[in-house]
């Protein structure tokens, strides 16, 4: 009896190890060059053609080992490559000046867990490798180009970034680990030390936490100033979800030492600006992020941009409104941990010249 191969793809596996090297890869994917692929006109179909035509030919050579447990974490799949058992997405090039690459769901050139492997490992969107087929007019595979997303953005420039609002998930597992492991700090992994406060004079008596800083606290001293503090206070449940991040705004604002509350809690982004400091509420899996997510990049002054924004999140109790738990980090280290997801479903995209795909004809290449 034939192994189900397309089946087989759609399970991860059991560790980032047992994947097939890009190197390697692209040695066995190299018969497929001049092999014909059947064309409808419908790019779906079409796409589906090559991804079963490439699922096939790799697994029957090399069938990397089954997860013994595993999650996928974004809701209803939605994002993450169909051919998880060697991590790969596909797609087919045909004709024109502009390739226009999409991608479904995520930003490729994030940090953000699609797969939990449960033996400590993540696959994330960043971990993706693409392989486009550039079909000829005979409708055969002409060449193929195997791409990481970090190589994609370096040689052609970042991915559009949607306009949807973004989302972050923190399982109820992952949640339960943090709180039982008394919380989650992670300290600032990419400031320079000339940014970093030593003592309290960035929080003067009249500074107001939506002034601009000189410097910030170190994530390791915001920590020891309010996780003892806040841990076991609770927050109104009777209010709404907005309403409580701003009462723990205050409570945290209170904590660091600020006087003057002058021009605060009016919603601005991040929350305690003079910290840069982003503060949220979790009491289901689900955190709006609002209009900034650190799965895309962007500047939010001179120094920082939505990756070195520190977030503050606090693991409420829904019953109660008790914080059990406090998440302190980076944002540019929340999708190392966390998974990012949208309300609705979005793509990303980015135009790659067509030329590119001509210098390779007759190869199988990896981020040439």
């Amino acid at each position: 009896m034939l192994m189900d191969y397309i089946k087989e793809g759609r399970k991860p596996p059991k560790s980032k190890n047992v994947i097939t090297k890009p190197q390697e890869l692209a040695r066995r994917l190299k018969p497929l060059i001049g092999q014909k692929i059947p064309m409808t006109g419908k790019s779906r179909t079409d796409g589906s053609h090559f991804r079963k035509m490439i699922t096939n030919h790799l697994l029957s050579e090399y069938l990397p080992e089954e997860a013994d447990e595993y999650e996928i974490v974004p809701p209803r799949q939605k994002g993450v490559p169909a051919f998880l058992r060697e991590y790969i997405d596909t797609y087919i090039v045909t004709t024109g000046n502009l390739y226009n690459l999409q991608v479904w769901n995520r930003n490729p050139n994030s940090a953000s867990v699609q797969v939990d492997l449960k033996n400590g490992e993540n696959l994330l969107a960043s971990d993706v490798r693409f392989v486009l087929g550039k079909i000829n007019a005979d409708k055969c595979i002409e060449s193929i180009v195997i791409m990481t997303p970090d190589y994609i953005e370096r040689k052609f420039g970042k991915f559009g970034r949607p306009t949807v609002k973004q989302q972050l998930i923190i399982s109820n597992k992952r949640r339960t680990d943090i709180i039982n492991d008394g919380g989650m700090v992670i300290t600032d992994s990419s400031l320079p030390e000339e940014l970093l406060a030593q003592d309290d004079t960035s929080i003067g008596q009249n500074v107001s936490i939506k002034d601009e800083p000189d410097k910030v606290l170190p994530i390791k001293v915001i920590d020891e100033r309010i996780s003892d503090k806040l841990i076991g206070e609770k927050l109104n449940i009777a209010l709404s979800t907005k309403q409580r991040g701003q009462q723990l705004e205050r409570m945290v604002a209170h904590e660091l030492g600020y006087k003057n509350m002058q021009g605060g809690l009016e919603g601005g982004y991040p929350d305690i600006r003079n910290q840069m400091l982003e503060v949220k509420v979790q009491d289901s899996p689900t955190i709006d992020l609002g209009k900034f997510s650190p799965q895309f990049e962007e500047p939010i002054n001179a120094v920082f941009t939505t990756r070195t924004i520190r977030y503050l999140i606090a693991l409420t109790n829904s019953m109660n409104g008790e914080i059990d738990g406090l998440i302190l980090c980076p944002g540019g280290e929340l999708g190392k941990h966390f998974t990012y997801v949208a309300d609705k479903s979005f793509k990303c995209q980015r135009s790659i010249p067509m030329s590119f795909f001509d210098e390779f004809k007759g190869q199988v290449v990896f981020n040439p």
